[in-house]
């Protein structure tokens, strides 16, 4: 309906489009103007109205007011790098056209190198459509700065979930409907730099997901423009369909009065509104359900024989690499805090920047500091894509270790920017991820906090060497009279507490773990004591003081050692020599009994119900040790307790054993289990009594019935 001319980009930054209750505005980038295009009755006609701060980032409405991310503001001298970055509200008619008339303040480094479309309409003002879905950002104002309200009904908030395989991309209204978009890709795409654009609402209630699915037009060159643009057209009542463009069309623009396709043409801008569009070329969304793969007919890879599919009941094979030198260093995997997998890879001495799925090879970033021969180690990948590698301090014979960070992205990509060195280099110490930085956590100690509070602090850098801090989820160990806790401290600063497994009770360091999609969490670690890797999933659901014991798995023993990578969608990476293959932790572990023992008031008795039919049935590994047996009878720990247990092979009997327990009378408590081997191989419960330890001068030393004074 219009075709506006492009300004000069040398920079080929995205010029900037956003749709009003009657206008669609577009910002060209470094100019001074924003272009105001009717789409009522004098459709296509235009008007130029001057700012005074560039835009980025555009959102039209409610009223004459356009929103968008001014620039970035420059610190004082000796202040962090980057400064804010404004979010504006610009008055588009009025004594004040053109002028600021509200603005916040955000962290620049949460809203750099964003997708289209990733802010909207909220109920209360503009919002992130990611980073910060449906967060209010800045608060509706009219054109003289005053706080306005949205008039009718509100706009809805939509939440897309992330870090899920490409091929699946659930989309859901809250307190309304939901879709789950089922995505088949060309395998040769070269995908985007910032990930698509986030699922928007359109006109008459309907919710679009825009997307490019083909292949790479550009293979020379990094992330596309790939072939092939389809939009999903999601209907309030749960139903959808795809849509495939002409390739040279994209969605530019989506909010409550519309969606906006846009293309370049000969030096111009053209734009189309997609409900006139398709009404005027007879085009009807396509029949294909949205829960079935759209995919281009041409080049569909289901039926390329050459192109196996990788997924099995074994996990899903990743196209990822693990070469090993002749030293027997070999691929190392790390994740971004925007969910991309990184690998050193020792053959070519440059890191591989993949997508989420770990199909995609995103970029290659080549080493000013070659590694190949330093036995590296990758310690994490914090804020701004900095990567943390530890190695042998050189030219050293006592056990010392370099921290070096390493940005993945901007002009310093390859480059050393920070360097530490010192650091302990006997492999019995850990580096925790911090909002602050990686925190230095020694060994070892049964009841000992840690991090703790004064733990030695390597501080974040971004890719420049300024120091910043990271926005993601942490961890802390809460031992001894502090409690017996994993604590997640979140993202807004609350903290969310999980008991810990008696799996966890004694971690010679800090396990391996990560924050979960779901507020959750995901551990590994080596429990020295029963001498088998475990795998716990925290979930936000656990009861008080509690656990769900069917999320505590007991790793197999082919695998304990090959997991590379935990995820947060609560998947794993697994070495499998040449490659590596992404798995559920059912795929490679043994959950525990999901019931519990009960412990009689009077008497001591002890009744394991249910475990006895749920070994039969289930043949878990873990019932054929006594050990790991144990630990499906004393399922979590208390604060400052410590478990251990003994085995009388020619009797069957267990013993388990829970010391130090915060009460005045009773010390310890103990579990006697007699056992008996089935024919399976698997031992089963018999029966039980229970008994406890009085504190020292509080009455018997021996485990009995009797109380306490």
């Amino acid at each position: 309906f219009v075709s506006i001319p492009l300004e000069p980009n040398p920079n080929g930054n995205r010029v900037n489009v956003a749709i009003g209750a009657d206008v669609v505005g577009v910002y060209q980038p470094d100019t001074t103007f924003v272009s105001l295009i009717d789409t009522t009755d004098d459709l296509g006609a235009t008007r130029n109205i001057e700012i005074d701060e560039r835009l980025y980032q555009l959102v039209i409405g409610p009223g004459d007011v356009a929103y968008g991310f001014g620039e970035v503001i420059i610190p004082a001298e000796g202040e962090l790098l980057p400064g804010p970055m404004p979010i504006v509200a610009i008055a588009l008619s009025g004594e004040r056209q053109g002028e600021v008339v509200a603005q916040e303040l955000l962290d620049a480094n949460r809203w750099l190198e964003l997708p289209a479309a990733a802010l909207g309409h909220g109920a209360d003002g503009v919002i992130g459509r990611t980073r910060l879905p449906n967060e209010t950002l800045i608060d509706y104002v009219d054109i003289d700065g005053n706080p306005v309200e949205w008039v009718g009904d509100a706009p809805p908030l939509i939440e897309m979930e992330i870090g899920v395989s490409s091929s699946s991309r659930p989309v859901s209204v809250i307190g309304g409907a939901s879709w789950d978009l089922a995505i088949s890709r060309d395998p040769a795409t070269g995908g985007s730099y910032t990930g698509p654009s986030p699922a928007a609402p359109t006109s008459e209630g309907r919710v679009i997901f825009s997307d490019r699915i083909g292949a790479d037009t550009t293979p020379d060159q990094d992330f596309g423009p790939d072939a092939m643009p389809v939009i999903a057209i999601l209907n309030p009542d749960g139903s959808g369909s795809w849509v495939r463009l002409p390739d040279d069309w994209d969605v530019v623009a989506s909010d409550v009065w519309g969606t906006v396709l846009g293309r370049e043409v000969d030096g111009s801008l053209e734009l189309a509104l997609l409900d006139d569009a398709l009404a005027s070329a007879g085009v009807l969304p396509d029949e294909t359900p949205v829960d079935e793969p759209v995919t281009d007919p041409v080049d569909d890879p289901s039926e390329d024989p050459a192109v196996a599919d990788p997924s099995s009941e074994e996990g899903d094979a990743l196209a990822i690499a693990n070469n090993c030198s002749v030293d027997s260093q070999c691929t190392l995997l790390a994740s971004t805090e925007n969910g991309r997998l990184v690998a050193y890879d020792p053959s070519v001495d440059a890191f591989l920047i993949y997508d989420e799925t770990g199909q995609q090879l995103r970029s290659e970033v080549p080493l000013a500091e070659s590694l190949s021969l330093a036995q590296p180690f990758i310690e994490h990948v914090g804020p701004d894509d900095v990567v943390y590698v530890s190695l042998p301090t050189p030219g050293t014979f006592d056990p010392s270790r370099d921290l070096l960070a390493i940005p993945l992205v901007g002009s310093n990509a390859g480059t050393v920017v920070q360097r530490w060195t010192g650091l302990d280099g006997t492999g019995d110490s850990s580096l925790i991820p911090r909002k602050a930085g990686l925190a230095f956590v020694g060994c070892c100690g049964r009841l000992i906090p840690r991090p703790s509070p004064d733990a030695l602090l390597y501080g974040y850098v971004d890719r420049n060497g300024a120091d910043i801090e990271s926005t993601e989820a942490t961890f802390r160990l809460d031992l001894g009279d502090a409690g017996s806790n994993l604590a997640r401290i979140n993202e807004d600063g609350s903290s969310t507490f999980f008991a810990l497994p008696t799996v966890l009770q004694y971690p010679r360091d800090f396990p391996r773990v990560i924050p979960t999609d779901d507020g959750g969490a995901l551990a590994w670690d080596y429990d020295q004591l029963l001498q088998r890797a475990v795998m716990v999933r925290f979930r936000p659901d656990w009861p008080e003081f509690g656990i769900d014991n069917s999320d505590v798995f007991i790793v197999d023993a082919a695998v304990e050692f090959g997991i590379a990578l935990l995820e947060p969608s609560g998947t794993v990476i697994i070495d499998e020599g040449e490659q590596f293959v992404r798995r559920t932790i059912e795929q490679i572990g043994t959950p525990g009994w999901d019931g519990a023992v009960e412990i009689g008031v009077e008497g001591g008795t002890v009744a394991a119900p249910g475990l006895n039919d749920y070994i039969a049935l289930n043949q878990p590994s873990w019932a054929a040790e006594p050990g790991l047996l144990a630990v499906q009878l004393k399922q979590f720990i208390g604060a400052n307790e410590t478990v251990v247990t003994e085995f009388d092979v020619a009797s069957g009997e267990l013993l388990v054993t829970t010391s130090g327990f915060l009460d005045d009378s009773v010390f310890a408590g103990r579990m006697t289990i007699q056992t008996e081997r089935a024919d399976d191989g698997l031992l089963r419960f018999v029966s039980g009594t229970y008994g406890q330890q009085c504190q020292p001068g509080r009455g018997h030393q021996d485990f009995s019935t009797e109380l306490c004074t």
